[in-house]
């Protein structure tokens, strides 16, 4: 082990390491107190914007978790409106349908009753035009002197066969 010779310390020398050590002792009783006091309160600081920053991470994930709760309850009304709309919707749908259906009877019903009538009124036309040419044949039948049973059997005759057009 080299020996520590005090022949190599110079005045200099000698009054730096003084020098040093108070500053040393100075810097511990005054500076270091305060550099300490400085550096809890940073440790503190941290510590207190981590627990601050914990418990926004938890109300954030609470937020979330609220969040997700109210979106599926949403899409779970929005599908129970949109089923309800469909339902109703199909509820019209069947309602115009029945009443297309309703109108398309009641217009075949007045389409056949207006055939009906129609009919009718052509039959009670050819009976007229019958009638007339019935009336018109038996004068001429009349004027021309024939027997009276021929005349009778040829009315009969014409009669029976407006009876069969109806």
């Amino acid at each position: 082990m080299p020996q520590f010779d005090l022949h190599y310390l110079t005045p200099l020398t000698f009054w730096s390491l003084i020098s040093f050590i108070i500053l040393m002792v100075i810097l511990y009783k005054y500076a270091l107190p305060s550099i300490t006091e400085i550096l809890d309160a940073r440790q503190e600081k941290i510590k207190g914007d981590i627990d601050q920053a914990e418990k926004l991470r938890g109300d954030a994930e609470r937020l979330k978790g609220e969040y997700q709760r109210n979106v599926i309850k949403a899409e779970e009304e929005a599908e129970g409106k949109i089923q309800a709309a469909v339902v109703k919707a199909k509820e019209i749908s069947d309602g115009i349908v029945k009443e297309s259906h309703q109108a398309a009877a009641d217009n075949r019903a007045k389409a056949q009753l207006g055939i009906d009538i129609e009919r009718k009124k052509a039959l009670a036309e050819i009976r007229n035009q019958v009638v007339d040419l019935t009336i018109l044949s038996s004068s001429r039948l009349i004027q021309q002197s024939i027997q009276r049973g021929t005349a009778e059997k040829l009315v009969d005759d014409v009669i029976k066969g407006v009876g069969k057009l109806s």
